[in-house]
């Protein structure tokens, strides 16, 4: 099934970013009268949630017509062409399963869309976030930057390579959550940062599902692929015009993580040195992070399941919840910690799913960092957690995401 998907992916693709624009397209022109008039939602009362789903679509309406600048025609103009795009996209996945002859045509378009999605992405978040969402578009340029040129990074330093992204991610998310909690009491709705932030995570996923797109069809040009070591002198005239050729080592930037592995066994040497024992061989630092990891869960749970009674239970109105947006924060924050478990698990018993685990490690101790930093630094009543939860978090996670940090990766296979 995998190899299917491999093998068409660029049709699927194309199919699902049709479907993408064509809804959204349908979506304005149904709902036009709606987005070029704001609706307020502050009486509305939720039951379940379907309730929620609705409110939802009413805020997307609210966004999009800030962003229309509830304009009548600007809106129907937007409808049209987002239904022509979806239809172009239907197009283009049935001339892309026919014939390559426009493929170098569709490198140019799909790299093309995919900025234009994440300056979209960034344009809607700015809304909601304010200048801060600048720096998801930086992270956003970052990881289109090594999709693109992903085979000129050597695989041995992958881990590093991941963590520099993580870094502008981490970056942005932090000072974004920062400015949506100074803005979430002076007139922001917790509802306003659900629905973009929902919108928002579609369009950045499919955005890169756009760019694998371009990736692909510009290494099957030979446009991206990167040359063997011989091959160069061996490519006639034209074919070797075709490619891109890239002189500059960029991996020489990637090598600090030996620095850092050689900071890890100085300490262990120190460690065991001091009490004068030797390496239990049996030990594995999978079962730290197991333990820790199991601990984590149950706490989260915990605050989870207390929040959920509160939320579901009775019936109440949205000027009156802004905790509902803390609610959907602790959903994800248990969502990451049963995915870090299982990649743990998977990371023990398989030796794989190494770098995801990291990544999910990195999501986690971010959360429950920024989330303890607002207690503690900003003036709001809004928090994932009790202060003593979350300071137990915090050192909980914060050993899972140094022994992730200093484990060796060891090959590829767990990529």
């Amino acid at each position: 099934m995998y190899k299917r998907f491999n093998d068409h992916k660029e049709t699927i693709a194309c199919t699902l970013l049709g479907v993408f624009f064509l809804i959204q397209g349908l979506f304005i022109l149904i709902n036009f009268k709606s987005i070029t008039n704001k609706q307020d939602i502050s009486g509305e009362k939720i039951k379940n949630v379907f309730d929620f789903i609705n409110i939802f679509f009413i805020e997307l309406k609210n966004i999009l017509g800030i962003v229309f600048q509830h304009s009548l025609l600007i809106t129907l103009l937007s409808g049209v062409v987002l239904i022509g795009l979806g239809l172009l996209m239907f197009k283009f996945a049935k001339v892309m399963n026919r014939t390559t002859a426009y493929d170098r045509r569709f490198i140019v378009f799909f790299f093309s869309l995919t900025f234009v999605m994440f300056l979209w992405s960034t344009f809607l978040m700015s809304h909601v976030y304010g200048w801060s969402s600048i720096l998801f578009l930086l992270a956003f340029s970052v990881h289109m930057i090594y999709n693109v040129f992903n085979e000129y990074f050597d695989k041995t330093y992958r881990k590093a390579q991941y963590l520099v992204i993580l870094f502008f991610y981490s970056v942005a998310y932090f000072v974004t959550q920062n400015s949506v909690y100074s803005n979430i009491d002076s007139g922001l709705r917790p509802t306003d940062v659900l629905s973009i932030n929902m919108y928002y995570t579609m369009t950045w996923t499919l955005a890169l599902l756009t760019l694998s797109v371009g990736v692909f069809l510009s290494k099957s040009e030979n446009i991206l692929k990167r040359p063997v070591k011989d091959e160069e002198r061996e490519m006639s005239r034209v074919h070797a015009r075709r490619k891109i050729k890239l002189n500059v080592d960029v991996n020489k930037y990637f090598t600090f993580m030996h620095a850092v592995y050689r900071v890890r066994d100085k300490v262990i040497n120190a460690f065991y040195n001091f009490f004068e024992i030797k390496p239990i061989r049996w030990v594995k630092v999978n079962y730290f992070e197991l333990v820790f990891g199991f601990l984590t869960l149950i706490v989260i749970f915990l605050e989870f399941n207390n929040r959920n009674n509160v939320v579901f239970e009775g019936l109440f109105k949205i000027s009156n919840v802004k905790y509902m947006y803390e609610w959907f924060n602790l959903a994800l924050t248990f969502l990451l910690a049963v995915l870090y478990i299982l990649f743990t698990v998977l990371n023990t018993l398989k030796d794989k799913a190494y770098n995801r685990q990291m990544i999910i490690i990195v999501a986690l101790w971010l959360k429950v960092t920024t989330s303890l930093f607002i207690t503690l630094f900003r003036d709001v009543e809004l928090s994932i957690f009790i202060l003593p939860l979350n300071i137990s978090l915090v050192l909980l996670t914060t050993p899972l995401l140094l022994m992730s940090i200093f484990k060796t990766f060891r090959g590829e296979r767990n990529d």
